[in-house]
């Protein structure tokens, strides 16, 4: 779910790097630990699917977030830590535009290097850093929000 929007185009990839496992499970040589090898497939099923689909590139509208009058409500990533539960703050990053969020999941949650994620997905080093740029920015503007709706919420008890 880190990567689709949808349950169902989620299941279908996950089924997709499966067969894939199944079918290349000779291929395996004990050179490097199995969970390792299962991540790279499943990591390439899901650039795979990413390059098919990108034609089909859905249109972005993006703000200029430092002058939409939210940035005072900005919050430091460790308070918002402390007060979310990690299963809120992946709805955080669900509700990020698809390439920020397939970008941001690659650099921040999977560990790759901007330039691994530029040769993954055919994209310039700088367009990885600018699509995680974003994706912290609007992060911290999702965050902000919702500690503002739980102060108004306590405040109305």
């Amino acid at each position: 779910m880190r990567y689709e929007n949808n349950k169902e185009d989620a299941e279908f990839l996950l089924n997709q790097g499966f067969m894939k496992i199944v079918t290349k499970l000779s291929t395996f040589k004990g050179d490097r630990p199995f969970e390792a090898w299962i991540r790279r497939i499943m990591i390439n099923t899901i650039i795979d699917d990413y390059r098919k689909n990108s034609k089909e590139k859905s249109i972005i509208q993006f703000k200029d977030i430092q002058n939409d009058g939210t940035e005072n409500l900005w919050v430091e990533y460790n308070a918002a830590d402390l007060e979310f539960e990690a299963e809120e703050l992946l709805g955080f990053i669900d509700k990020l535009p698809t390439e920020s969020k397939k970008v941001f999941v690659l650099f921040a949650i999977d560990g790759y290097s901007h330039k691994e994620i530029a040769e993954m997905l055919g994209i310039s080093d700088g367009t990885s850093k600018w699509h995680v740029s974003f994706a912290r920015k609007k992060l911290r503007e999702l965050i902000a929000q919702s500690v503002e709706r739980e102060a108004q919420r306590a405040g109305n008890l």
